[in-house]
C-alpha cells in the first residue's frame, strides 16, 4: 500500500505541475505555447508522471487482484493509473499512424492528468479517512 500511495504522490504533483502551467497559458494568451518554463513545467513531469503511472498501474493491479486490499481509495488509485495508462498507450499507438505528423504526441499529457484526477480523488479519500481517524484517536485521549 505503501508503494500505491508514494506512486501516487508523485504522478499526482508531476500532473499538478502540467495543469498548472496549461491553466496559467490559457488564462493568459488563450493557448498553450512553449515557453522557457515548458520543458521543467511540462516536459519533465510528464515524462516522470508517464513513468509512475505505469508503475501504479502495475501495482494497482495487485491491488485490485487482492480482495483484502481492496478498499475504495486504493481502489480509486489504481483505477486512476490504469486508465492513465491505457490513455497513454492509446495516444502513442494513435501517433504512429502514418498520417500522423508528430504533433499527435503532445496530446500525450491528457490522458496523463485525467487519470490522474482519479489518483488524486483516491489520495483526498484516504488523507480523510486518515485525518478522521487520528482526530477520534487524540479526542478519546482527551477523555
Amino acid at each position: 500500500m505503501r508503494a500505491l500511495v508514494g506512486i501516487s504522490t508523485i504522478s499526482v504533483v508531476c500532473s499538478a505541475s502540467i495543469a498548472l502551467y496549461a491553466a496559467v497559458q490559457l488564462a493568459s494568451i488563450g493557448v498553450i505555447e512553449p515557453g522557457p518554463l515548458f520543458e521543467i513545467m511540462v516536459v519533465l513531469p510528464a515524462v516522470v508522471a508517464v513513468v509512475t503511472s505505469i508503475l501504479g498501474a502495475l501495482v494497482g493491479l495487485g491491488v485490485l487482484v487482492r480482495s483484502s486490499t481492496r478498499k475504495l481509495p486504493f481502489v480509486l488509485m489504481a483505477v486512476g493509473h490504469l486508465a492513465a495508462s491505457v490513455g497513454v498507450v492509446a495516444v502513442v499507438i494513435w501517433s504512429t499512424r502514418e498520417a500522423a505528423s508528430g504533433w499527435d504526441l503532445l496530446l500525450l499529457p491528457a490522458p496523463v492528468v485525467l487519470g490522474q484526477l482519479i489518483v488524486l480523488a483516491g489520495l483526498g479519500l484516504l488523507l480523510l479517512r486518515h485525518r478522521r481517524l487520528h482526530s477520534n484517536i487524540v479526542r478519546g485521549q482527551q477523555f
